[in-house]
């Protein structure tokens, strides 16, 4: 059976209007990693770095995110898209080698790569409603709240917390969504995080709790906590104590440790998802997050596809775009709601 194939051109061009330089350049990856690269391609792309500061830091982000990837020095399609950067580097800035070995390299390793990094100094910042201490956002939204102590917590998307303060204790309680905690050292004053049962302990430290349908994930960044968990289906209440770069999950019944990449589960502090091979089921449950357009992936055969890379928060159409273009996917019935992806 014969594979349908997606007749339309790349045109970076128009996806620079969509979106931003960050996902120009998660377009650019794509089709070099594939046949279809023209001249025309490589000429619009070396105008493109040259065009604009905003373009270069995309650049320079992959090439720091992807540095050192063996694929960038064993894949031969990288070795040959290097050799011609340095062929036209004449009269050109060093910058092609490197970040043309960084872009393929990407697209070789996730095979649906689209790297976008979020921009603050361009992006508006999210309003949310603070009431005596109740914080909550909405979906996509993202706001920062500073204690009288010094300590500050930053909300994620869809989240609603509440945070109480006394002589000698500090509290927040997690109703629903993520937060990331900042903590102001102060032996006298605990500060504790509630969320699903689970109570985590910190003194001075920073860390991340996040519940989602009865789920609790903790990420500890900096510090050490103490986390306690309820008594459930018989067992006793339990306890542990985390170090930095481990991450615990309790679903309820019972929990585990692991290392985390702690960088990567926490980039949503700066307007990014990252991925690392995550299933594109798991990947597009995490993206719908933030955003009120739901994906629905209507085929199983691609919902194990592994996913790799950095996407911008909110923004599902170059999400939606990076995976036509990289193969991995098909778009159907797209509205301002919903989006199915259907095998390519």
């Amino acid at each position: 059976m014969t594979k349908a194939v997606d007749p339309r051109p790349f045109d970076a061009h128009a996806l620079e209007k969509i979106d931003s330089p960050e996902a120009t350049a998660a377009a650019y990856f794509s089709v070099f990693r594939s046949p279809r690269a023209t001249e025309r391609d490589y000429e619009d792309f070396e105008s493109w770095h040259a065009r604009d500061e905003a373009n270069r830091v995309a650049w320079a982000s992959v090439e720091r995110t992807w540095e050192g990837s063996a694929a960038m020095r064993t894949e031969a399609r990288i070795l040959e898209i290097r050799e011609r950067a340095l062929a036209n580097r004449r009269g050109r800035k060093a910058w092609v080698r490197p970040a043309m070995a960084a872009c393929l390299a990407l697209a070789m390793v996730s095979g649906a790569v689209a790297v976008q990094r979020h921009r603050e100094a361009s992006a508006p910042v999210a309003q949310a409603v603070a009431d005596s201490r109740v914080i909550s956002t909405g979906i996509g939204q993202q706001s920062t709240f500073r204690m009288t102590d010094g300590s500050v917590i930053t909300a994620n998307t869809a989240t609603a917390l509440t945070v109480a303060e006394s002589d000698t204790r500090r509290s927040t309680t997690i109703r629903e969504g993520e937060a990331f905690f900042e903590v102001a050292k102060n032996p006298r004053k605990p500060f504790t995080v509630t969320a699903g049962g689970v109570t985590v302990t910190a003194l001075g430290t920073q860390f991340a709790v996040r519940t989602v349908e009865g789920r609790v994930d903790v990420t500890l960044a900096q510090g050490q906590v103490r986390v306690d968990m309820p008594a459930a289906d018989g067992r006793a209440a339990q306890s542990t104590v985390l170090e930095p770069g481990q991450e615990l999950v309790w679903n309820g019944r019972s929990y585990r440790t692991a290392a985390a990449e702690v960088e990567r589960r926490l980039a949503w502090r700066s307007g990014v998802i990252a991925f690392d091979r995550v299933p594109l089921a798991q990947a597009v449950a995490e993206v719908n997050r933030y955003s009120p357009q739901e994906i629905i992936v209507s085929s199983p055969a691609i919902a194990s596809h592994p996913i790799s890379g950095t996407f911008r928060i909110g923004v599902t159409r170059g999400f939606l775009q990076s995976l036509e273009l990289a193969g991995v996917a098909r778009v159907e019935n797209e509205s301002a709601t919903r989006a199915e992806l259907v095998a390519p």
